[in-house]
C-alpha cells in the first residue's frame, strides 16, 4: 500500500458517506511550494510531539440505539455561516461562479432545515448512521 491509514479510512467514510447522501466537505489540497513569513522556502512541515484527545471512544453501529447530546449553539453556528460555507464550497472548493448554480435556494433551504431539527432536538435516542474514527490509538481505527 502507498497511502497511509489516514488517507485509506477517508477514501473509506468517503465512499460511505456517498452512497448514504451524506454531506462532506471536499479536501483541501495544498500548495506544492509553502513559504516562512519572512519568505523564505519550507522544506518539510512536520509537527513531532503532538497529542490528539478522544473525546469518546466506542462501538457505533446503525443497529444499536445510542443517545447523542449535542450542543445547539454549534448548529446555530453552521446556520448562521450557510451561506459562507456554500459559496466557499461552490467558488474556491469547485472553481464554479455561485450565480450560475441554479437550485442554490433550494438545496440552502433543505440545509438549514436539517440543522434547524438537530439544534431544536439536541438530545436523541436514535440507530444512527455514523462512521467513527477511533483516535484513541496511534494509528485510526474504523469501526463501523
Amino acid at each position: 500500500l502507498r497511502k497511509g491509514s489516514g488517507t485509506l479510512c477517508e477514501a473509506l467514510l468517503m465512499v460511505e458517506a456517498c452512497t448514504k447522501s451524506i454531506v462532506c466537505p471536499n479536501k483541501q489540497i495544498d500548495p506544492h511550494a509553502k513559504f516562512t513569513a519572512k519568505g523564505n522556502l519550507l522544506e518539510s512541515e512536520t509537527y513531532i510531539g503532538g497529542k490528539v484527545e478522544c473525546l469518546e471512544t466506542g462501538v457505533y453501529r446503525s443497529d444499536i440505539e445510542y443517545k447523542f447530546e449535542m450542543k445547539p449553539e454549534g448548529f446555530q453556528s453552521l446556520i448562521d455561516n450557510v451561506d459562507r460555507d456554500m459559496t466557499f464550497a461552490i467558488e474556491v472548493e469547485g472553481g464554479m461562479d455561485r450565480r450560475k448554480i441554479t437550485n442554490y435556494d433550494e438545496v440552502r433551504a433543505e440545509i438549514i432545515e436539517k440543522l434547524e431539527l438537530l439544534r431544536d432536538r439536541p438530545n436523541r435516542m436514535e440507530k444512527p448512521y455514523v462512521y467513527h474514527i477511533d483516535v484513541g490509538a496511534m494509528y485510526p481505527n474504523i469501526i463501523l
